[in-house]
Formats: structure tokens, sequence, C-alpha cells
């Protein structure tokens, strides 16, 4: 079907296709490692804006210096910006303008959880996820494996953007 030159076309959920692409890429980020680097960088790929959203995780209490680093890090990156928010994901997603999210998979277990909170976000705000996978090489890489090396006084700058 042949579109007149001065219409766009619209997708079947009404948003138009020359509307920006925005997704919404949350998490602890406690601390954000290159392991969440490359998901960013790949999503940006994808998107035409990722906005990085720091939510609030209650076994992970928000460290001022692990946000501090992700903004130095985001403020070098075209096309993405940071959000800390302390609400639902798809609330944020809604109110910052992003039609999609992206999560990172390491293992089955981790495709498998996010697979879970994609059909919940589906179901109650209509938001398709992204789901993208390690690289085989970053795949071991975690927050928690991060912060289990810094206390106990491990070098952690490899696993850090």
């Amino acid at each position: 079907m042949n579109q007149p030159a001065n219409q766009s076309v619209m997708h079947s959920d009404n948003i138009s296709a020359s509307a920006p692409r925005i997704a919404l890429y949350a998490g602890s980020f406690s601390p954000f490692t290159i392991g969440h680097r490359s998901v960013l960088e790949r999503a940006l790929q994808i998107f035409d804006r990722v906005i990085v959203m720091v939510g609030v995780n209650p076994s992970k209490p928000r460290r001022q210096d692990y946000v501090d680093a992700l903004q130095a890090f985001i403020d070098k990156t075209p096309r993405a910006e940071l959000l800390l928010w302390d609400g639902l994901t798809v609330d944020a997603a809604r109110s910052h303008g992003a039609r999609w999210l992206v999560r990172g998979a390491r293992t089955v277990a981790d495709f498998e959880y996010e697979r879970t909170l994609a059909d919940v976000n589906r179901a109650i705000a209509g938001l398709e996820t992204v789901i993208l996978l390690a690289e085989p090489e970053l795949s071991m890489i975690s927050s928690s494996m991060v912060r289990e090396l810094q206390s106990h006084g491990h070098d952690i700058t490899p696993y850090l953007p």
C-alpha cells in the first residue's frame, strides 16, 4: 500500500513511525558494570534515545558514588540520559515517553526472570521489553560479584566502564 508523501505511516498502536524510539533501561546499577555498558551500547544501536533509570532496590541501597560514576559515564554517551526513580518502572517509562524497556540477561535463569517481568509490564502498561543477551566474555560479571570483590579489597576497575 503506497502512502502519500505528506502522510506518516501509523503503527497499530497509533504511534507515528517518525516518533523517536525511546527506551528505558532500568536497574539498581550498584555499580554500573562493563556488562551494563554493553547492553546500553547495543540498545543505542536500536533506539534513538535510552533512559538509564536507577531504581530503588531495598536489598541494594543506592550509593551516591555509584550514581556519580554512572552520571559521568552517561554524560559522555550521546543519546543516553540518567534518571533516578523511586516508583514502578512502567510509571517512569510512561512519564518519560519510553515505549520499550531494555533488559539484559546473562543466563537462562536471568532470561526466565526477565521474561516474567516482561509479561507483567506488557499486561499492566502495554510496554514491550527487549532482552539483550550478555556477550559471552561478560556473562560472569554482575554487580553483586563486583561488590563482593570490592568488599574484600580487590581492584574492581577492570569491571567498570
